[in-house]
């Protein structure tokens, strides 16, 4: 994890020193004091996947990215932003708006616009490549630095960034690439439906819930006990509403964690870093506690025994 302060730097020097900061790691800014209080800024910030996602938080800052600041930039990215507490005003084209917490805004490295973070605030944030979005909604651009007021879907897209920030360090690779997966999917579903007005009955919040579901079973499937009350609790819905859902794709829960607990199981089976493990401890890595249901399972799924997809693989 990086994490950076401004709790070692003078005062008078905080201002040039958290400027360079969000523009080596974030995007082309000028940073100035604001307020009465004295400057301070505090990043921790991991990287998942493709993608970085960051707890940002300070108070006595204007954030500037102007004109200049766009000639300049070389990679364009949007950072997606959940205002968790404190005050935040943004400003863009002349329209300035006060966040309330929960609030979702996004800012577009191609666009002008201001932040007035005064007072102490605390953001969660993730970094996503300008094209990444632009090649799946063509409103991108327009709704860039706006402020979506979706609360459920921007309490569902918190807990997604905040699962994801917690566990970065641990989760795989594989896990890691289908998180900045979801991640654009599920905003992609926030930005159509931003203008929504009763969000919590609409498809895209089933779609959404889906997603996150997804999300959780392929980065916790090693757990034996991943159950639908265990992913619906964490998720913020009732087991029934998410079985439901499921039933909606044509799936059912435990069908996605077993599928996803032998595709992973496949893999371990022929990859040269577990060649040494035995079928039963692939078995167990991979949330399954009774060996001779793994058996039937995969041999079901992949039309072969586990000691067979080994030698094959081999």
């Amino acid at each position: 994890m990086l994490s950076i302060t401004t709790d070692a730097v003078k005062s008078t020097e905080r201002a040039e020193f958290w400027t360079d900061v969000v523009s080596r790691h974030v995007t082309p800014i000028q940073i100035e004091p604001r307020g009465p209080g004295a400057l301070r800024g505090e990043i921790h910030a991991v990287p998942v996947g493709a993608a970085g996602v960051a707890q940002v938080s300070g108070q006595g800052i204007r954030a500037l990215h102007t004109g200049a600041h766009i000639a300049r930039g070389t990679a364009h990215l949007h950072a997606v932003c959940v205002h968790l507490c404190g005050e935040t005003r943004i400003e863009r084209r002349g329209i300035v708006t006060t966040l309330q917490p929960g609030d979702i805004f996004i800012t577009d490295s191609r666009e002008e616009f201001a932040l007035d973070l005064a007072g102490p605030w605390r953001h969660l944030v993730i970094a996503l490549p300008t094209q990444w979005l632009d090649a799946r909604w063509d409103g991108t651009k327009g709704i860039a630095a706006a402020v979506i007021r979706s609360r459920p879907l921007a309490r569902l897209w918190a807990s997604h960034l905040s699962a994801a920030f917690a566990q970065a360090e641990s989760i795989s690779q594989a896990a890691a690439t289908l998180f900045v997966r979801h991640s654009v999917e599920l905003l992609v579903q926030i930005l159509n439906e931003a203008d929504a007005e009763h969000l919590s009955r609409t498809d895209a919040w089933r779609r959404a819930v889906y997603l996150h579901a997804c999300q959780l079973i392929a980065s916790r499937y090693a757990e034996p006990g991943l159950n639908p009350e265990s992913i619906a609790r964490e998720i913020g819905v009732s087991s029934r509403t998410l079985m439901r859902i499921f039933a909606a794709n044509n799936e059912t829960i435990m069908r996605r964690v077993l599928d996803e607990r032998i595709r992973q199981a496949a893999r371990l089976l022929t990859a040269p870093a577990t060649v040494d493990r035995s079928v039963t401890e692939i078995a167990l890595m991979c949330g399954f506690n009774d060996v001779s249901h793994f058996g039937r399972s995969f041999a079901a799924r992949m039309h072969a025994t586990p000691t067979e997809w080994r030698r094959r693989g081999e």
